[in-house]
């Protein structure tokens, strides 16, 4: 499941997306198979492109998913962390992080192309992705789709009984 992010304001943010094995719930560091982000950080620009030029850490149990977006409980102790070159360099990330520490502070998202983070103070639970498809259908849409199909074989079977008996 690929899921989209534009987080941010006008002088710090990231765009890009995170790509997951498809789980639903709890997201580890496992489930993520890809991400890039173009991050921003008052003028200066920087790319990260997944497991390529940047390392993933995901702690705790605050990053979850849905059929239609990712969520980080930024109440909770946890953090995801996409950092280049890897984990621990100090510079070049974004990370969601909640009452631990990550780029000088807690409870928000932190963006760097240097060696300090600024935030986006965050609380609570909050989606900080969107999907951008591969959705599983609601079982309502499905039940809607098979109800379709069998209407219109039941319509099709009448006119055929209706043509054969004139």
């Amino acid at each position: 499941m690929v899921y989209s992010i534009n987080v941010g304001n006008s002088t710090l943010g990231a765009i890009g997306f995170i790509e997951t094995d498809g789980t639903i719930g709890t997201i580890g560091s496992a489930n993520i198979v890809d991400w890039g982000f173009d991050l921003f950080d008052n003028g200066v620009n920087f790319t990260l492109t997944g497991p390529s030029n940047s390392g993933l850490l995901v702690q705790g149990s605050d990053l979850s998913a849905t059929a239609s977006g990712l969520f980080f409980n930024f109440s909770g102790s946890g953090l995801a962390l996409f950092q280049n070159p890897g984990i621990g360099s100090g510079i070049n990330f974004i990370c969601f992080v909640g009452n631990a520490t990550c780029g000088g502070g807690g409870n928000r998202i932190s963006i760097t192309t240097s060696t300090i983070g600024d935030g986006i103070p965050q609380s609570g639970l909050q989606q900080i992705s969107v999907a951008t498809g591969g959705a599983i259908p609601e079982p309502a849409s499905w039940a809607m789709l098979i109800a379709g199909f069998g209407l219109v074989g039941a319509v099709a079977r009448r006119r055929a009984t209706a043509a054969v008996a004139a």
